[in-house]
C-alpha cells in the first residue's frame, strides 16, 4: 500500500512538472512512509511513497523499472495471487530480483500488455511508462479500493493518489457547485466528478491511454460481463472455500496482520477464518464509553473470546472523540461527510499501533444484502400484511419524530421512509436511499447552486449500472458501483492511510464476488434475514449471538458531541463571514443550527457536521497553508 503521483507532458512547449512532484510527494507522505522515489524520462514523471508490505527490502524500491529499462512502473495496492503468477512466469523462464509483487505485475505487463489486468486478484492503482512510445498506462482495480485522480491541466496530463497530489503539480482549484450539492445530498462526491471542476476520479475497472495526442479511457472490467452460469450443487460450500481462501491470501505480509472485528457478522466471519490461519490474532474493535445505544464493543469482546484472539477493545469518550475530530478534518483530501469516519479514523489510529495490516468485513453488505435498504426492498417486491399497514399509515409517520439516534424513533424514520418510497420504481428507490439531506436542502445550502438539470443528470449516472442486472441483483450492483467505491471504501482508504494502515477486504475478492452474482437474489438474502447465505454458510464458526444479532451501523454520537465538548468549535466555525466565503448559504446554515439545539433535532448534527467539513477544506484550499490544523 503506498501513494502515487505523475504526469505526462502532452504539450512539449508548456511548462514541465519538474520540482513540483516533490511537493506532490510531500502531500502524501502519510500514504507511504517508509521510502520515496522519483522517475523521469521522455515525457512522464512518476513519484512513489512507500509503505513496505512485502519484501521491504530496498529490492522494493519505486518507481520500479524492468530489466531491460524499458518499462517503469508505480503500484499502490497488493496482489494476493502474485506467488502461483510468479510460479507460471518463471515456468516459462522468467527470473526475478525481488520477492515484491510490483515486479510481478510489471513483467506481466511486458509480457501481455493491457490484458495482464485479468489475471490480477488484489486491489490496485498503477502507472506504467514505456520508454520505447513514451506512452503512459494507468488502472485502477476492479472495485475501487484503490483511489487514482488525474485531469489535464496546461498541457500536461496529471494523476495521484490523493486531490492535493494534483493540486500541488499545478491541477485547477475551481469549485464545482454541483458537486457540492451531491456531497450534502451523499455524503460523498459520485464519481467521476470530484470538488474541481476538470478534475476526475477513474472509475474502478477503468484504464487511462496516454500519449503526445491525449487521453483515451475505457473500461477494462465489468461485473455483469465476468459473472459466469448459476452454480450448480451446494452454493454455500463452494463460497466457504473460496472466502476462506481468500483470507488465508491477505494473511501474506512481511509486517504484522490482524484483523477489525466489530463483532458484527462480516467482520466476525473473516476473523473466524483468519484465527484457522494465523496462530497468534490480534483483533481490534473500538466503542463509546459515554453511549451505551451505539456501543457494541461487547460483542466483539464475546467473538474474540470464541475465538482465543488477542483483542483489542478502545473505548471512546466524548472528550477523545472531540480530540480527534480536527485531526480528522485536517485529514480529508477531498470533501467526504460520513461521520463514521471518526470512529474509523481512531480506530486505525491505535491499530497501527500494534500492526500493519487490517482485514475488514467491508464489502459483505453490498455483494450479500446487508442493508436495511435491500429488506426494504424484498418487501416492497412482495408486500404482506404488514407491508401493506405501513404504506396505509403514510400520513401518520409523517408527523411523528423521527431519528437514527432512538430505537422507536429510528423505527418510525423508518416506516417513514418505506411508505414515501413504496411507489416508486426499484431503480428510483435505489437511488433516493443513498441520500443523507433532503434534495431541498442540500440545494439551499449551495450559496450559488449548479443547473438542476446539471445535478439531475449526475444522480441518473448514479444508477446507471444497476440497469446491467435484473431485480434485486441490479440493486446490489448500483451498491457495489456507487456506495462501495464512493462511500465505504472511501472512508476506509483515508481513515486508514492518515495513519499509513493498510486494510485488505477478503470479501471484495473477484472470486467471491462473481460467485455472488453469479446466485439468484432469494439464494443470498431472505425477509428477516439479511445476508442470509453468510450467516447459513459460516454460523457454526461463531457464537449464536451474532448470527441472529440484526444489523446496526458504525453510528457516531454527534449530537452529544456538538452538544458538548464541540459546542465552543461548532460556534466557532459556523459564523457568518466564514460561511458565505466558503460560498454557502448563512440563512441555511443558521436553520440548521436552530434545528440541532431545538427540541427535535432530527437528523441536523449529520448535515452540520457536512457543513464544517466542507467549510474546513474551503479554508485549508483556500485560504491558508495545506497543512493548517483547525483547532478547537
Amino acid at each position: 500500500m503506498c501513494g502515487i503521483a505523475g504526469s505526462y507532458q502532452i504539450d512539449p512547449v508548456r511548462p514541465t512538472t519538474g520540482e513540483r512532484i516533490h511537493a506532490a510527494l510531500r502531500c502524501i507522505a502519510h500514504r507511504g512512509p517508509d521510502d520515496e522515489g522519483v522517475y523521469a524520462r521522455g515525457r512522464a514523471v512518476l513519484g512513489h511513497r512507500r509503505l513496505s508490505i512485502i519484501d521491504t527490502s530496498s529490492n522494493g524500491h519505486q518507481p520500479f523499472t524492468d530489466d531491460g529499462g524499458r518499462y517503469t512502473i508505480v503500484f499502490n495496492g497488493e496482489v494476493f495471487n502474485f506467488h502461483a503468477l510468479r510460479a507460471e512466469l518463471e515456468a516459462s523462464g522468467h527470473r526475478f530480483r525481488s520477492r515484491t509483487d510490483t515486479e510481478v505485475v510489471l513483467r506481466l505487463f511486458t509480457v501481455k500488455g493491457p490484458a495482464f489486468l485479468h489475471d490480477l486478484n488484489g486491489f490496485f492503482a498503477l502507472a506504467i511508462h514505456d520508454a520505447a512510445t513514451d506512452t503512459l498506462f494507468l488502472a485502477r482495480d476492479r472495485y475501487g479500493v484503490k483511489p487514482l485522480l488525474w485531469c489535464e491541466a496546461d498541457g500536461r496530463f496529471l494523476f495521484g493518489s490523493e486531490l492535493r497530489a494534483l493540486t500541488a503539480m499545478g491541477a485547477p482549484r475551481t469549485v464545482d457547485n454541483a458537486s457540492v450539492e451531491q456531497l450534502f445530498l451523499h455524503q460523498f462526491i459520485p464519481a467521476p466528478a470530484t470538488i474541481h471542476t476538470g478534475i476526475h476520479k477513474l472509475l474502478p475497472g477503468h484504464a487511462l491511454h496516454v500519449d503526445a495526442t491525449g487521453v483515451r479511457e475505457e473500461r477494462w472490467y465489468h461485473l455483469p460481463d465476468a459473472i459466469g452460469q448459476t452454480p450448480k450443487g451446494d452454493a454455500g460450500q463452494q463460497l466457504y472455500a473460496l472466502l476462506d481462501d481468500a483470507v488465508r491470501l491477505r494473511l501474506v505480509a512481511d509486517v504484522p496482520v490482524g484483523t477489525f472485528l466489530s463483532g458484527g457478522v462480516d467482520s466476525s466471519i473473516v476473523t473466524a477464518l483468519a484465527a484457522k490461519h494465523h496462530n497468534a490474532l490480534h483483533t481490534f474493535s473500538i466503542g463509546y464509553a459515554e453511549d451505551r445505544y451505539y456501543d457494541e464493543s461487547a460483542y466483539a469482546e464475546e467473538v474474540a473470546a470464541h475465538l482465543g484472539t488477542t483483542h483489542h477493545s478502545f473505548r471512546l469518550t466524548h472528550e477523545e472523540l472531540a480530540e480527534a475530530y480536527p485531526r480528522l478534518l485536517a485529514a480529508i483530501d477531498e470533501p467526504f461527510t460520513d461521520s463514521s469516519a471518526l470512529p474509523s479514523f481512531v480506530l486505525c489510529e491505535r491499530t497501527r499501533k500494534h500492526v500493519t495490516v487490517a482485514l475488514s468485513g467491508d464489502g459483505a453488505d453490498e455483494v450479500f444484502g446487508g442493508y436495511r435498504k435491500h429488506q426494504a426492498e424484498l418487501r416492497w417486491s412482495d408486500p404482506g400484511p404488514t407491508e401493506r399497514a405501513v404504506m396505509a399509515l403514510a400520513p401518520l409517520w409523517r408527523v411523528l419524530p423521527r431519528s437514527r439516534k432512538h430505537a422507536w424513533q429510528d423505527k418510525v424514520r423508518q416506516f417513514d421512509r418505506f411508505a414515501r418510497f413504496a411507489r416508486l420504481d426499484p431503480i428510483t428507490r435505489s437511488l433516493m436511499l443513498t441520500t443523507f439531506t433532503e434534495a431541498s436542502m442540500a440545494r439551499q445550502l449551495v450559496g450559488t447552486p449548479a443547473p438542476a438539470a446539471e445535478v439531475a443528470a449526475r444522480e441518473r449516472l448514479l444508477m446507471a449500472g444497476a440497469r446491467d442486472l435484473p431485480g434485486m441483483n441490479g440493486v446490489l450492483l448500483s451498491d457495489v458501483l456507487n456506495t462501495l467505491p464512493n462511500n465505504m471504501l472511501h472512508k476506509v482508504d483515508l481513515t486508514s492511510m492518515a495513519h499509513a494502515l493498510e486494510v485488505r477486504t477478503p470479501f471484495l475478492d473477484k472470486r467471491v464476488v462473481e460467485l455472488a452474482f453469479a446466485l439468484a437474489p432469494e439464494r443470498k438474502l431472505h425477509k428477516g434475514s439479511g445476508k442470509h447465505l453468510l450467516r447459513t454458510t459460516f454460523g457454526h464458526l461463531l457464537p449464536a449471538t451474532v448470527m441472529s444479532r440484526s444489523k446496526k451501523g458504525f453510528e457516531v454520537p454527534l449530537l452529544a458531541l456538538f452538544n458538548g465538548p464541540l459546542r465552543s468549535f461548532l460556534d466557532s466555525t459556523l459564523t457568518p463571514v466564514r460561511i458565505s466565503a466558503a460560498g454557502l448559504s448563512v440563512p441555511a446554515v443558521e436553520q440548521v443550527v436552530r434545528q440541532l439545539r431545538s427540541v427535535d433535532p432530527g437528523t441536523a448534527e449529520a448535515t452540520l457536521h457536512a457543513i464544517i467539513v466542507y467549510i474546513m477544506w474551503w479554508e485549508r484550499t483556500f485560504a491558508g497553508p495545506s497543512d493548517r490544523t483547525p483547532a478547537l
